[in-house]
């Protein structure tokens, strides 16, 4: 009897099986990677060092000699009277004196020192507005000090009020 049975059976599998086969999409072949992902490359994280660059003194700043007035790459800015050209074309002070920036022909602007100008008052005697400011408005602590002591001074009425 099993014979019998085993037989039916190969014949109903013999032929189910080419019928589902058939039915069913050719598989592809899978191919298994790694479950952990590989490190990533970048191609940041480069940096260059500061270059400092620009201008380091200005007008009418006082300077010494072998001051650095300007760094700069190409001549930017061109050295006039009392002015040096390093080989990188650093700008630098040959006297004593106060810097000062002038424009020149085709546009150029060039360094120059010259002396030290005396800036205290006005050229027609008149006082200047600092001037002015301090003989109107004393300091906090002038101020305070003549509050205490009972004694008048500029602008401590406006303080008293």
């Amino acid at each position: 009897m099993h014979a019998a049975l085993s037989s039916k059976l190969s014949t109903v599998a013999l032929r189910i099986a080419p019928a589902r086969v058939d039915a069913r999409a050719p598989r592809r072949a899978v191919i298994e990677c790694a479950h952990k992902k590989g490190t990533g490359s970048t191609k940041n994280g480069r940096d260059s060092n500061p270059q400092y660059l620009g201008v380091k003194k200005y007008g009418e700043e006082k300077v010494q000699v072998g001051s650095i007035i300007v760094r700069q790459r190409g001549n930017k800015f061109h050295a006039g009277a009392g002015v040096g050209t390093g080989k990188d074309f650093t700008l630098f002070a040959l006297r004593d004196g106060e810097v000062m920036f002038k424009v020149g022909a085709n546009k150029k602007k060039f360094v120059t020192v010259v002396d030290t100008v005396d800036r205290s008052g006005r050229a027609d005697g008149q006082p200047t507005r600092k001037d002015k400011r301090k003989a109107m408005y004393s300091p906090r602590a002038v101020v305070r000090a003549a509050l205490e002591e009972g004694i008048s001074a500029p602008g401590v009425e406006r303080v008293a009020r």
